[in-house]
């Protein structure tokens, strides 16, 4: 009979622990609400913070002790639309950067079909001629060109190039015709429609891109690819030093510098493109720290937002209840009324009671400590309960001790369980090892131990076999060429993390377009060599496998150079926490940089 009572007072006990079970085993404490910056870490640069574009160029010119009515500058970023100029409408000599705009006037006429890359002018075909005049800046190549665009008159040829410029040649100020002058403006105006309109103008930033490798703007510039055309003219009073450029940064930029007896000139030079590039990389990196605010910000103004809605209906199925009891019971407890309901605080509403409608709180609030003084109220009852059985069936005060020694831990579990799974769950570790070695894996082609380092995809679908020939040698160029760099420091937010990456990769648009020029040529060459019965199908159009030999013929030739194909972009890679370790989250623009876009799932895609 003994050891029934005590089977009894140990089954009450334990039904008294169950019910705080669950929540003690359930429930996770509150995030901490970030602030207005949300753990988001902005760029840090004393050159650029809280200066505009002028207080910079000012500043650079003063560190050189450059006259800064010597020089002419200007800068353009093709993404974010950002103009600025430096003494922008005056003109100054170019020297040879006007090799630009003329060869623009000659692939124009390419692009058209007006001519081709063999046609004759003088006695050079144009792609030679191409070559020379920007990779080499040969003047008499230059002259070659100028003098036929124009029929042998410097003002014609002037006329035809000065809508490349943004000017209408009636209306242009005079000194335009006078001799070889530009403005910064005009300088800008051509490289925008170069870089935006590159399909209008194939091959001139290819072939810039070869010129002077190691001098003017790209003297120690090396992290981003540049495609600059560069001036020289020694006079006997002065000194002409100029440059034009493309940089392809993480948001490509085209800028000029125009100068007239600068001291110092190459190396002023050389420092202002590593100063645009700097101004860029930190104003696109400012950008997208604006951009992960504004994001977090909305994120957190839809759950605001969902809490009102639920919010609402809980007030609603609170009105329909009060409505639903006897005017008898309503007239000793008078119910609010909706008014008196929807001005009620925040804190009031954590003291009301908690409907089962509504969301549970997480965390240590004040819901959590009424749990804990409800759980420490059950303790004292339940203890009181089993002095009072234990006194009545007369239990042994040993066993009693136990019993309320359980009860007191389950109390305990209750009040302690949230700060250790806190504790248990909180991101631990750096999450840029993790993304240092996602990278490196993926520059040593070790494609298993990048996909171990991801989350929410298996593959990126980087071990994609082709079977043609060009093709393999492109993916291969593509594995081989892709290498990455950290920009800036780990971002932190909760259980996710974001870092900036500066990639090198090969550019397959800009590939493909060369690759377009030179199948033309090889098909040119090919026609004028066989039948024609050789070169068309039945439905008049050439064979599908004379097209394919040339693409081929052309792709082989131009991978024997891939690093000539070579572009700079930034990515920024997501970090996800769980399962006791930081996960990359792949993106789009990722995969674009690492297969060029191209569809890695079907046969041909290249």
């Amino acid at each position: 009979m003994r050891r029934i009572k005590n089977l009894l007072c140990l089954a009450l006990a334990l039904c008294m622990l169950l019910p705080g079970l669950p929540a003690a085993f359930g429930e996770e404490p509150d995030e901490a609400l970030p602030e207005d910056s949300f753990g988001i870490e902005f760029p840090e640069d004393e050159r650029f913070d809280g200066k505009t574009w002028e207080q910079v160029v000012e500043e650079f010119l003063q560190s050189w002790g450059a006259d800064p009515d010597s020089v002419g500058l200007g800068y353009y970023n093709t993404v974010t639309g950002e103009e600025q100029y430096w003494n922008g409408d005056k003109y100054m000599v170019s020297g040879s950067m006007y090799k630009v705009p003329l060869n623009m006037a000659y692939a124009a006429k390419v692009a058209s079909g007006e001519m081709d890359w063999d046609t004759t002018i003088g006695a050079f075909t144009y792609e030679r001629l191409l070559e020379g005049s920007i990779v080499h800046s040969d003047n008499e190549f230059a002259k070659i060109l100028w003098d036929h665009l124009g029929n042998g008159r410097y003002r014609t040829y002037r006329r035809v190039i000065a809508p490349l410029m943004g000017e209408d040649p009636d209306t242009v100020d005079a000194k335009y015709y006078e001799n070889n002058f530009f403005t910064p403006r005009q300088m800008i105006f051509c490289l925008r429609e170069l870089y935006e309109n590159q399909e209008n103008y194939p091959r001139i930033i290819e072939t810039m891109q070869r010129a002077e490798p190691t001098e003017y703007f790209k003297r120690r510039e090396r992290r981003f690819n540049i495609a600059h055309k560069y001036g020289f003219l020694q006079e006997t009073y002065h000194l002409y030093m100029n440059d034009c450029a493309v940089a392809f940064t993480d948001d490509p930029i085209v800028f000029v510098m125009f100068t007239d007896n600068t001291v110092h000139a190459y190396d002023v030079m050389a420092d202002f493109c590593t100063l645009m590039c700097d101004y860029a990389q930190y104003h696109h990196a400012l950008r997208l720290a604006q951009e992960a605010v504004e994001a977090e910000r909305q994120r957190l103004e839809e759950e605001r937002l969902e809490q009102e809605r639920l919010e609402q209906e809980r007030l609603a199925q609170e009105q329909q209840q009060e409505q639903a009891v006897p005017e008898t019971s309503q007239s000793a407890s008078p119910a609010q009324t909706p008014s008196e309901t929807e001005n009620q605080t925040p804190q009031e509403e954590d003291r009301s009671p908690e409907t089962p409608e509504e969301p549970q709180k997480k965390g240590l609030g004040l819901t959590s400590f009424a749990a804990i003084g409800a759980a420490v109220l059950a303790m004292a009852l339940a203890i009181a309960a089993l002095s009072a059985i234990a006194k009545r069936f007369r239990v042994r005060r040993g066993f009693f001790l136990v019993l309320a020694v359980l009860l007191s831990l389950g109390a305990l579990a209750r009040i302690a369980w949230p700060a250790f799974e806190t504790a248990r769950n909180k991101p631990k570790g750096d999450p840029q090892e993790t993304v240092v070695n996602f990278l490196g894996a993926l520059s040593r082609g070790d494609y298993a131990e990048a996909y171990a380092r991801m989350d929410y995809v298996e593959t990126l679908g980087l071990d994609y076999q082709p079977q043609r020939e060009s093709q393999k040698q492109l993916f291969g160029a593509m594995r081989r060429t892709f290498s990455a760099e950290l920009y800036g420091d780990c971002t932190v937010s909760g259980d996710r993390a974001y870092q900036q990456v500066s990639c090198r990769y090969l550019d397959v648009d800009k590939l493909n377009t060369e690759a377009k020029g030179q199948a033309l040529i090889y098909i040119s060459r090919y026609v004028s060599s066989h039948p024609v019965g050789d070169l068309y199908n039945e439905s008049g159009n050439y064979r599908p496998e004379l097209m394919w030999e040339a693409w081929d013929h052309a792709m082989l030739e131009l991978l024997q150079h891939p690093d000539d194909y070579r572009s700079s972009a930034g990515v920024q890679l997501e970090l996800r926490w769980h399962d006791g370790a930081w996960h990359v989250v792949p993106n789009a623009k990722l995969l674009q940089l690492l297969t060029g876009g191209i569809d890695v799932t079907e046969e041909g895609a290249a």
